[in-house]
C-alpha cells in the first residue's frame, strides 16, 4: 500500500514539474500515469482500458459544461481586456 502512494506522489511530482517547465499536460500525463502503474506493480494494459477509457465518457458528460463555461468565461475576460487589467491590478499591489 505504502509503495502505491510513493508512486503516485512521485508521478504527480514529476507531472506537475514538467508542465512548470513548458512540457504539454495532455503529453505527458500518459507517460507518468504509465510510470506510477509501473512503480505500483500494476498491469499497464489494463490500467488504461478497464479504468480511464471506461470511465472517460463519463467524466466528460458530467463536466463538460463546467469546462464550457470556463472556457467561455475566459475568453470573454482575454477579449475585454479584464484578464490583463486584473494582472495588472496585481502586480501592482
Amino acid at each position: 500500500m505504502a509503495i502505491q502512494i510513493i508512486a503516485i506522489v512521485l508521478a504527480l511530482g514529476l507531472l506537475i514539474f514538467l508542465a512548470y517547465r513548458g512540457y504539454l499536460v495532455i503529453i505527458i500525463a500518459p507517460l507518468v500515469t504509465l510510470l506510477a502503474v509501473v512503480l505500483s506493480g500494476g498491469l499497464l494494459l489494463p490500467s488504461y482500458t478497464e479504468m480511464h477509457i471506461t470511465n472517460y465518457p463519463n467524466y466528460v458528460k458530467s463536466f463538460f459544461q463546467i469546462f464550457l463555461l470556463g472556457a467561455i468565461f475566459g475568453k470573454v475576460t482575454e477579449m475585454s481586456g479584464a484578464a490583463a487589467s486584473i494582472a495588472q491590478t496585481i502586480v501592482k499591489k
